[in-house]
């Protein structure tokens, strides 16, 4: 009975130490907390996403995990449904995918919250309420993801051809510094005209788009090359109606999205 009763405790120690490890070995790994038309959902939107990766043996059944975008706020938890546990169960050495998309929570792999592309917190933890991974992260680039390289590393790299699902490889990385970088147009609202200004790290092709809130393109601000350093673009919306507009700059190392309003 004795042999029998250690026996049995061993067994349950060695199941508890594979957990815990499978758990250890899982990292968030990429995510896009400003994804404009880059990666669709499921549901045909376009929802910030956040990838975990198994770097263990096992496959790991995340059911009653947790994930926030606040590290300090134990109500912010989100568990993971444990309705449909094949649905959420990561692979050995694989990769799901969640997303962040506040308030439409019509799957298990929908999230009760949405990232900042300004920069916030982002957070693992196991059915224990123990933290597995967390990263806290600055602003972000639209339909650029932000990457571990390599799976699983302690290194993080902006990657604008983005894998989710997928290993992440060093010839989608770059710098930060290299991604355009554009200021809120001036004045904004604005009669007539508005200042766009725009700063690069290198010289490079820009594309400044405006669209209207149907997604019409609606004027070319500028197509061409631009050498390195700070350039201004006017944008003459005379002829354009009153109403709200996304303008967008998008060169190789990056694209940019803002909105402006033309009143009359």
């Amino acid at each position: 009975m004795k042999k029998s009763y250690a026996l049995m405790m061993a067994l349950a120690m060695m199941l508890f130490i594979g957990i815990q490890t499978a758990s250890a070995q899982l990292y968030i790994n990429e995510f896009m907390a400003s994804n404009d038309a880059a990666f669709a959902g499921p549901q045909g939107d376009f929802p910030d996403w956040i990838e975990i990766y198994n770097a263990g043996d096992d496959a790991v059944d995340l059911s009653g995990y947790y994930m926030a975008d606040d590290l300090a706020d134990p109500d912010a938890m989100y568990a993971i449904p444990s309705t449909y546990p094949d649905s959420v169960t990561v692979p050995a050495h694989g990769y799901i995918l969640f997303y962040a998309n506040k308030g439409q929570e019509s799957s298990v792999l929908n999230l009760n919250f949405k990232l900042s592309g300004g920069g916030e917190q982002v957070g693992l933890w196991n059915s224990s309420q123990e933290v597995l991974d967390s990263i806290t992260y600055g602003d972000q680039t639209t339909d650029i993801s932000y990457g571990r390289y390599p799976d699983g590393g302690d290194n993080w790299e902006f990657m604008p051809t983005f894998t989710p699902g997928e290993t992440n490889v060093a010839n989608n990385i770059i710098e930060k510094d290299e991604a355009p970088l554009m200021s809120q147009n001036m004045p904004n609202p604005f009669v007539g005209s508005t200042n766009i200004r725009f700063n690069l790290a290198a010289s490079q092709q820009v594309t400044i788009n405006v669209y209207d809130v149907t997604g019409s393109q609606v004027a070319v601000l500028a197509n061409g090359v631009y050498n390195a350093g700070q350039h201004t673009v006017v944008w003459n919306a005379e002829n354009l109606p009153a109403g709200y507009y996304l303008y967008s700059i998008e060169t190789p190392t990056g694209k940019m999205v803002k909105k402006a309003s033309v009143i009359k």
